[in-house]
C-alpha cells in the first residue's frame, strides 16, 4: 500500500490537474462553443441542420383566399367599381423535400425541391368544390400579350376569341383554380400559333407543380463550411447568378430561400429569394419578439418591399417599359409565361390607396396581412413564419379587341396566399439549451476549477494534519523515553 504521504502526493497532483483543466476550459469556452454552434448549423449529410432542412421538421400550412367577383356584368355594361368577397382559406398541409443533391467543392449544395401539399378540410372555410367567379386569365393573358401588336394581330385575336366564345369572366371550382387545372379552347389554340410560353394544355393557379421536383428550379446554395454567415445564401437559380425576367439590380439573385438561416446578430435588413415572383425580397428589421420562451428578431414586408421606383428609385428597373401603377405592385408578367400578374400585399396593405379605391372589398390590416419572419439570431433558426403575397390581373383596354377594348384599367385581386409555419415546443427546448450553453459551460468549467481548488486544499489540509500527529507522535515518544528513563534512574 501507497505510504501517507505519496497519497497526499497524489491528491494534490489530481487537485491542481483539475484545476488547471477548469480554467483553460473556461477561459476557451467560448471558442470552443463557436466551433460547437458551428459544426451544427454548417450544412452536411451528418449534420443536425442537414436533418431539419432536408425534409419539413414542423407543421407547415399554405392558406388560399379567393376573391369571388360578386358584379362583373354590372362593369362590363356600365364599368361599374368592381366588388369582390373573400372565401376561404382553403387550407393545405406542406411538406418540403429537399431532393437531387449534389455537394460541391466549393462549400455550396446544389438541389431541388419538392413541395406536397396536401388539402385539410377540418381547417378550411369551404371546400374544393366552392365555386369562384373572377377574371378570365387566359383571355386575359392573350389580350395582354397582343396589346402593342399590329392593328391586325389585334383584330385577327379578336376575331378568334369571339370565334371561341371565350368569355371575359369564369366560373370554376377552387380545386379545378388552384391545383387541378381546366380545359380551355383559347390556351390550345395560342399553344398551336405559339402565342403564348405556358408549356401547360390546362391552365390552374398551381398546375403541375404539386409533388414535382423540377417546377421551382434547380437552386445553388452555399453551406457555410467556408464562412459560416453565408450559410443558406442562394448563389445560383437554374445555373444563373442574375435571373433574365428583371434587369440590372432587380434581377441579382440574393438572400435565403427562407428555411435556412445563418446567425443575424445585427442584420438591419434580410433578403429572401422567391422562384415564385423571379426576385428577391427585402424585409427590415421591426424589433425583439419572444415565442416560445425565445427571443428572436422580427423582419417585416414595409411599403418599400414591393416599390416598383417610386419611392426608391434604385428599383425602377422592376418597372422598365412603363408597364406599372403606383407603388405597392410588383410586375412578375415577364416570370409568368407573358401573364399580365402583379403581386401586392393582401388586400393591397401597404400599397398606393388607389388600387383598393378601384374595387371595392378590400379590407387591408397589417395584424392579418403583414409579411413576417421572426428568426432566432444566435442559431438563424426561424421562429415564426408568415410568408403573404396577393396576386392580381391587370386589366386594361386593348384597341380592336372588343371585349376589351372599353374597359378601365383595373388590377383585378385573384387570391392570395399565406404560408405559416410555428417552432414547436420541443424544437423550442433543443435552441435553448444550445443558447444556455455558453454561460453553462463557463460555469461548469469554472465549476470544475473549483473543485480541483478545494481537493487541493483538501490534500494541504491532510498535510498538515499529518505533520502534526506525527509531531505529537514525537513529543509523546521522547516523553515515554524521560518517563522510562527516571524509573531506570531510580531503580
Amino acid at each position: 500500500m501507497a505510504s501517507s504521504g505519496t497519497k497526499i502526493v497524489i491528491i494534490l497532483i489530481v487537485g491542481v490537474i483539475i484545476t488547471i483543466f477548469g480554467v483553460l476550459t473556461g477561459s476557451f469556452w467560448p471558442s470552443i462553443y463557436n466551433w460547437t454552434v458551428a459544426k451544427v448549423l454548417i450544412l452536411t449529410p451528418s449534420s443536425i441542420s442537414y436533418n431539419m432542412w432536408k425534409e419539413t421538421p414542423i407543421p407547415m400550412y399554405f392558406k388560399f383566399y379567393m376573391f369571388n367577383w360578386t358584379n362583373p356584368r354590372e362593369f362590363i355594361a356600365s364599368n361599374a367599381k368592381p366588388n369582390f368577397v373573400e372565401m376561404g382559406p382553403y387550407v393545405f398541409r406542406e411538406i418540403d423535400y429537399k431532393v437531387n443533391k449534389v455537394w460541391n467543392d466549393n462549400g455550396t449544395v446544389t438541389f431541388q425541391r419538392r413541395k406536397e401539399w396536401y388539402f385539410d378540410e377540418s381547417l378550411s372555410n369551404g371546400s374544393l368544390s366552392d365555386k369562384i367567379t373572377n377574371l378570365n386569365p387566359i383571355a386575359a393573358t392573350v389580350a395582354f400579350s397582343v396589346r402593342n401588336k399590329t392593328k391586325f394581330m389585334r383584330e385577327i385575336t379578336d376575331k378568334i376569341i369571339i370565334a371561341l366564345g371565350e368569355p371575359l369572366v369564369i366560373t370554376k371550382s377552387v380545386g379545378e383554380l388552384l391545383f387541378d387545372g381546366y380545359n380551355d379552347t383559347l390556351l390550345r389554340v395560342a399553344k398551336k400559333l405559339n402565342a403564348t410560353t405556358l408549356p401547360y394544355t390546362k391552365f390552374a393557379w398551381f398546375y403541375a407543380r404539386n409533388n414535382s421536383d423540377s417546377y421551382d428550379g434547380t437552386f445553388n446554395m452555399f453551406t457555410g463550411s467556408s464562412n459560416l454567415y453565408d450559410l443558406g445564401q442562394v448563389q445560383e437559380w437554374n445555373y444563373n447568378h442574375k435571373t433574365s425576367y428583371f434587369k440590372d439590380s432587380c434581377g441579382t439573385i440574393r438572400g435565403t430561400n427562407g428555411d435556412l438561416w445563418p446567425p443575424l446578430s445585427n442584420n438591419s435588413t434580410v433578403s429572401i429569394f422567391i422562384n415564385d415572383i423571379c426576385t428577391s425580397l427585402n424585409l427590415e428589421f421591426e424589433n425583439l419578439t419572444t415565442f416560445q420562451g425565445l427571443t428572436g428578431r422580427k423582419y417585416i414586408g414595409n411599403d418599400k418591399m414591393l416599390d416598383n421606383g417610386d419611392k426608391v428609385a434604385s428599383r425602377r428597373c422592376y418597372c422598365p417599359d412603363g408597364d406599372c401603377g403606383p407603388s405597392g405592385t410588383l410586375n412578375i408578367s415577364s416570370c409568368k409565361f407573358g401573364a399580365p400578374a402583379f403581386v401586392s400585399m393582401p388586400h393591397f396593405y401597404l400599397a398606393d390607396p388607389s388600387y383598393r379605391n378601384a374595387v371595392s372589398g378590400m379590407h387591408p390590416s397589417q395584424e392579418k396581412h403583414e409579411l413576417s419572419m421572426l428568426i432566432e439570431p444566435t442559431t438563424g433558426i426561424p421562429l415564426q413564419v408568415k410568408a403573404q403575397l396577393q396576386l392580381n390581373l391587370l386589366l386594361e383596354p386593348v384597341e380592336y379587341v372588343s371585349m376589351f377594348q372599353n374597359l378601365t384599367r383595373t388590377y383585378i385581386p385573384m387570391l392570395w396566399f399565406t404560408q405559416e409555419a410555428n417552432l414547436t415546443a420541443s424544437y423550442a427546448s433543443m435552441v435553448k439549451v444550445v443558447l444556455i450553453l455558453p454561460s453553462l459551460g463557463v460555469v461548469t468549467c469554472f465549476g470544475i476549477a473549483g473543485i480541483g481548488i478545494l481537493i487541493f486544499f483538501i490534500g494541504i489540509f491532510i498535510y498538515i494534519r499529518e505533520k502534526w500527529r506525527h509531531e505529537e507522535r514525537q513529543v509523546l515518544l521522547s516523553k515515554q523515553e524521560d518517563d522510562a528513563t527516571g524509573r531506570i534512574d531510580t531503580w
